[in-house]
């Protein structure tokens, strides 16, 4: 069992060698070494408690050679997936309330990672409304009219995780004048009835009323 296992400075090369990957999950490792999955896990182990390596999630590591972003990090947890909600509004400029926990959209069952640098909160969409996301490199985020819609579906149209007055309280820290509002009313027709109600006071509510 222990013959076969690789030396420190042995894993060290192999990360080096494929520096331009940052992360790398237990099955890319077991082609790269071409051993059995739980001598790998051992060895990965022994690894992460030498903080030679940085476990971000089980079977998920990360290159030492070239360490992620924490959204790049978000992409492989639940794939697919996209950033949206309140943090894709804050990193597009639209929502000015700082977004600390990475927000994102998939259509595999919902989940919360807790890291050491960020938590990562997953919200489950159908199929048919997993679009509206542009990528850059390896990271999805969507487009702001998408996190927009995303937002007030998840959060409060399906799921009810806040009420109509702190949804609203959540739209005023919005400029959403920046949002392309017939964008935005040609993509909230794939969505609930509640939701467009809400899309529409929102624009009643500031007098930006689209016609047509």
């Amino acid at each position: 069992m222990e013959v076969n296992s690789l030396k420190f400075d042995e894993w060290l090369k192999i990360f080096k060698k494929h520096v331009s990957k940052k992360l790398f999950s237990l099955s890319d490792l077991v082609v790269l070494t071409d051993e059995d999955k739980s001598s790998l896990s051992v060895q990965l182990s022994r690894l992460v408690k030498s903080n030679i390596v940085n476990r971000i999630a089980r079977d998920w590591y990360e290159n030492p050679f070239n360490s992620p972003s924490s959204e790049e990090v978000s992409m492989v947890l639940r794939h697919p997936c996209y950033l949206s909600m309140e943090y894709a509004l804050f990193k597009l400029d639209i929502l000015s309330q700082r977004a600390y926990t990475l927000t994102m959209i998939t259509t595999k069952f919902p989940y919360i990672y807790k890291t050491v640098n960020a938590i990562y909160e997953y919200h489950q969409i159908k199929k048919s409304l997993f679009w509206g996301f542009k990528k850059s490199g390896t990271v999805a985020i969507a487009e702001p009219e998408k996190a927009l819609l995303d937002l007030i579906y998840i959060r409060y149209s399906r799921n009810k995780d806040i009420t109509i007055d702190r949804l609203y309280s959540l739209i005023d820290d919005m400029d959403i004048e920046e949002l392309n509002q017939k964008k935005l009313f040609k993509y909230v027709r794939s969505f609930d009835s509640r939701t467009q109600k809400v899309l529409l006071n929102i624009f009643k509510k500031n007098n930006k009323i689209i016609i047509g």
